[in-house]
Formats: C-alpha cells, structure tokens, sequence
C-alpha cells in the first residue's frame, strides 16, 4: 500500500500521511455512495445497501486511527537529515521510527541497527531510555533475537554523529539480520 517508499526513509512519513488521508477519503465515500443508491432505489433506509455501507465504515475508520497515529510522527528538518546522511555511511539506517507500548509512546529522528546494537537519535528529553530498553529488550526475547546487545537514546545530536562515525570506524560487519530489520518494521509506525 506504501510501496513507493520503504518504512524508515525519510519520505515514507510524509507519503504515509497523505496515502492515509486519500485512502480515507475512498473509503469513506464507497459507504455514502452505497448508502445514497439504496436510499434513492428503494426510498428508504431500510435495504441490503444500508448494511452494506455500516459494513464498508469499518475499514474507513480504521483508516481513521491510522492517519491519527500517522499524524503523530514528526518529520526532520533537511538540515538534520543532511548532517545524518554524512555521517551514517554504509549502515543501516531508519528515518522516523515511532514506537508505541501499552504504557509509552517512543518517537525517533533516526535510527541505525547493526549486528549487535540498536541506537537512536530523539529530540525529545522525555522519552524514558530505560523503558524503551525494556520493550525492545522483550520484542526481541519473544523474536528469538539476541544478538543485539547494546540499545542507546542519544539526545545530544552531536553525540549521536559521533557514534555514527565509530560504528562506521569499528566495525567490519555492520550489517543487522534480516529478522531484527523486520521486526523493527512490524513493532513501529
């Protein structure tokens, strides 16, 4: 559905919030289409048509909750992601992660998995590193995953390029499994 840009791309929020808001749109009006037949046919509010529209708001307001949650993801501004694409070099890196537990909500600038770390950049302070550890440290218990030993927040923007440049430095492979890439893409927004 989001086929354009992959998750993690700088683009793929934007896209995603304007897909969001057009499949919306298609899905609202296929029900109020219908609805409209069947009242114009029959005359009444009373026909199959009806029904069928009800049924057809399902998916039109779980559409709704997607582009809400979509809404929430905040996009960089060029100049960080300029600054970012200089220093991240061959690893794997992810624009926009929004993770969401039962209890927090974990928004990232950006993030860079390799082999056996996991770190982030967030411009927001109130974001709890210890319980962001915990709730991956169980998404990736419950994967099977335990290569990753190291998961770090950086808030200082400069700090993070930092590690950037030593893990590009450090490392030989750098390069995370496919396993953990995929779950980092199931488990956020």
């Amino acid at each position: 559905m989001y086929g354009k840009y992959p998750k993690g791309s700088y683009e793929y929020a934007d896209y995603k919030k304007r897909m969001d808001f057009l499949y919306m749109i298609i899905l609202f009006a296929l029900p109020i289409g219908l609805f409209v037949i069947g009242y114009i046919t029959v005359g009444s509010k009373r026909n199959v048509l009806t029904i069928l529209a009800v049924l057809g708001l399902l998916p039109a307001c779980k559409m709704v909750v997607s582009l809400i949650m979509s809404l929430r993801v905040k996009v960089c501004d060029e100049a960080v992601r300029k600054a970012i694409e200089e220093h991240v070099g061959d690893l794997n890196g992810f624009y926009h992660l929004y993770f969401t537990s039962y209890d927090k909500n974990f928004p990232f600038v950006h993030c860079v998995a390799t082999n056996n770390s996991f770190i982030c950049y967030c411009n927001d302070e109130k974001v709890n590193e210890k319980a962001f550890q915990d709730h991956l440290k169980d998404l990736l218990k419950k994967e099977g995953i335990n290569d990753v030993t190291t998961i770090k927040i950086f808030y200082d923007f400069d700090k993070y390029l930092k590690r950037l440049d030593e893990l590009n430095e450090s490392q030989a492979d750098n390069l995370p499994g496919m396993t953990f890439i995929k779950l980092l893409n199931d488990v956020s927004l």
